[in-house]
């Protein structure tokens, strides 16, 4: 039974979190269109950041989920597990569908549609108007909380796939290869917007491959080769785009490389750099989660009441930064205190 905590698993976790703020504030700034929830000037610079973080980003995550999940697997039964995911998952995605993306849904009805009545009486809207379920036409929104219902969806999913796979080392390893092989193959098939079978595949990847640090630390030895081709092509992929330079072709071959050498040279670089913990790593390790759900209001409301002092809007954007990082921060503890209380 696996008992040790892997550190390097938290400690990725919450690094890759924090990048959602500066994420979320760039996207304000995105050349291809995109509305957003506020919008102010498509500055290329500050879109690079995006595309440069996209090919990877959400990835990773379910694939650290998958992992998380064979450790506690290892401790729960699948019946006990199925209830730890609802509580987890499921009652913050219902908790943050009330408070957080009608925020969201809110600001976009005003700078997009100029909407002129207070957040209460938006809730009729938020409520009845079902379109793409983006919220930037200030209806219905899942925002940055789609991540919670898929995950919580492919948990459940996952517990069928776990429970008939033999886990024998054989089978294990052909699951592995054609786990990689689909997610690669599916990286541009999207279902709602997202490339779900990718996602569900990293998942299971984390679960059967990553999970086993034996195989970890045979893949360290390629270490610093991943993280060449991860480090050039996840920049090569952003210049190419937002610069609208060389062959559609080459973009796309470097979007892909991006995903397939960042996962495992980020594994590797956690494995063999980040597997500690000391008072703040662990004070960020609990804090991720609740990080994930509050950061975007956080951002969006930033953005948006500096945008009406009629500052500059770079400016806007360094400041939004440095307001978010520790209002979401303080609203967590504030969020775990409350938790201690309720739950006594």
């Amino acid at each position: 039974m696996k008992t040790d905590r892997v550190h390097y698993i938290d400690n990725l976790r919450w690094i890759t979190i924090s990048l959602l703020i500066l994420y979320h504030a760039c996207m304000a700034y995105n050349t291809w269109g995109e509305k957003n929830y506020i919008f102010f000037d498509d500055i290329k610079p500050l879109a690079f950041v995006v595309v440069l973080i996209s090919p990877w980003f959400m990835p990773l995550m379910f694939l650290l989920a998958g992992i998380s999940a064979s450790y506690s697997l290892s401790k729960r039964s699948f019946g006990q597990f199925i209830g730890e995911r609802f509580k987890r998952l499921g009652i913050p995605l219902v908790t943050g569908l009330i408070i957080n993306t009608p925020i969201l849904s809110y600001i976009a009805d005003i700078t997009h549609n100029h909407y002129e009545g207070n957040f209460i009486q938006h809730y009729v809207i938020f409520y009845s108007r079902f379109t793409d379920l983006s919220g930037y036409d200030g209806g219905f929104a899942l925002g940055h909380l789609w991540f919670l219902l898929v995950l919580l969806v492919i948990s459940l999913l996952s517990c069928l796939v776990i429970r008939m796979l033999p886990r024998k080392k054989t089978v294990l390893m052909w699951a592995g290869i054609i786990l990689a092989v689909v997610s690669v193959a599916a990286f541009d098939v999207k279902s709602l917007g997202k490339p779900l079978i990718t996602y569900l595949c990293c998942y299971l990847l984390g679960f059967y491959v990553f999970s086993k640090q034996d195989f970890v630390k045979k893949l360290t030895g390629f270490k610093w080769e991943l993280t060449a081709v991860f480090v050039i092509t996840s920049i090569a992929n952003a210049a190419l785009f937002i610069f609208n330079i060389g062959p559609a072709i080459l973009q796309n071959i470097c979007n892909y490389s991006s995903f397939v050498s960042g996962i495992p040279a980020l594994i590797c670089i956690g494995h063999d750099h980040l597997n500690k913990t000391n008072a703040l790593f662990s004070k960020y390790a609990k804090a991720s989660f609740d990080f994930y759900i509050i950061h975007f209001p956080v951002v969006v409301l930033s953005q948006y009441f500096l945008s009406r002092s009629g500052m500059n809007i770079i400016l806007n954007f360094f400041l939004t930064l440095v307001i978010a990082y520790p209002v979401t921060y303080l609203i967590c503890v504030l969020v775990s205190k409350v938790k201690k209380y309720v739950t006594g």
